[in-house]
């Protein structure tokens, strides 16, 4: 096999699994809009017996991690000390701050709002700074660029949906206060 059709075969099984994880933050939120909108409401959404908006900030918790290890990954091997140094820590505190969201759910309603739109924020700032480690570390490597340019399409994709159910998410819990 070529090196061509090994980085489309991953790349095939990269987009399968990157657009399959939104089906946990899919399920969740859509338990949440039909509670809202059925006469039990928001608090009545429920997945396998757990209350849906704490699947969904748990789940999202776990992913920005993996972002998180993914990019400090990504750093490690790469060139530019200075910003792998800053991307390092960076990646550290928000998936420190990922983690401690999974906690201010359990303080108070507001808590829960407010460790949403802080998921929602890392998921934002993971991204931006992805883009930058990449504008850094392949700027002359035409190879590398295109299939970053291919697997930061599909990244944005799922970023801009994840984003939008974060929005939906808040939306209903500022509803229900």
């Amino acid at each position: 096999m070529n090196k061509r059709s090994s980085q489309q075969s991953t790349s095939g099984i990269v987009k399968g699994l990157g657009f399959a994880g939104l089906i946990p933050f899919l399920v969740p939120a859509l338990l949440m809009i039909q509670g809202a909108l059925s006469t039990k409401g928001f608090q009545s959404a429920a997945l396998f017996g757990l209350y849906a908006p704490y699947v969904f900030v748990t789940y999202s918790a776990i992913i920005l991690s993996f972002l998180c290890g993914a990019l400090w990954g990504k750093n490690v091997s790469g060139e530019n000390h200075q910003a792998v140094n800053v991307v390092l820590i960076f990646s550290n505190l928000i998936a420190l701050s990922a983690w401690s969201c999974t906690l201010l759910i359990y303080i108070a309603p507001i808590m829960s709002i407010f460790a949403v739109a802080l998921l929602l924020a890392g998921f934002l700032a993971v991204l931006i700074c992805e883009r930058e480690f990449e504008r850094l570390n392949f700027q002359s490597d035409s190879d590398k660029k295109i299939a970053v340019s291919g697997y930061w399409k599909m990244r944005v994709q799922l970023t801009v949906i994840v984003s939008l159910l974060h929005a939906v998410v808040i939306y209903l819990m500022i509803q229900e206060l």
